[in-house]
């Protein structure tokens, strides 16, 4: 130590302690550079298992959907059978009451007979 105090102008002590600073900087940047990387480690998969469980969700959510739609038409589809099948039996009816008025022998009668009111009864 007395040669570095003479070569350096008695300034070895101070050169010492301050490699010895440096030192401790470099081990403390070092390990505040590690807890930094394995916390954005961390962060980085909590966020990718939030992105997978958002994905899980929406996929879900767009499948119960298209499920919900599915019934949906085949709900409206059945309803249209029932009612074009009402449309045709009532098109029948009228159509019977309308060939039994045109064979009614009353048909040109001012006011109207028992049958007549009898077929309008039934339309109801």
């Amino acid at each position: 130590m007395k040669l570095l105090d003479t070569l350096t102008g008695g300034y070895a002590s101070l050169i010492a302690y301050g490699l010895a600073a440096l030192a401790v900087t470099a081990i403390l940047a070092w390990t505040y550079h590690a807890g930094a990387a394995h916390t954005a480690a961390i962060w980085q998969l909590k966020y990718d298992q939030r992105e997978v469980a958002i994905t899980a969700a929406t996929n879900a959510e767009i499948s119960r959907q298209a499920q919900a739609n599915a019934q949906a038409k085949a709900a409206e589809a059945k309803r249209l059978d029932e009612l074009e099948a009402a449309n045709k039996a009532l098109e029948a009816h009228i159509k019977e009451l309308s060939d039994e008025a045109n064979a009614d022998p009353d048909r040109d009668r001012v006011c109207l007979s028992d049958a007549s009111g009898l077929r309008i009864d039934s339309v109801h």
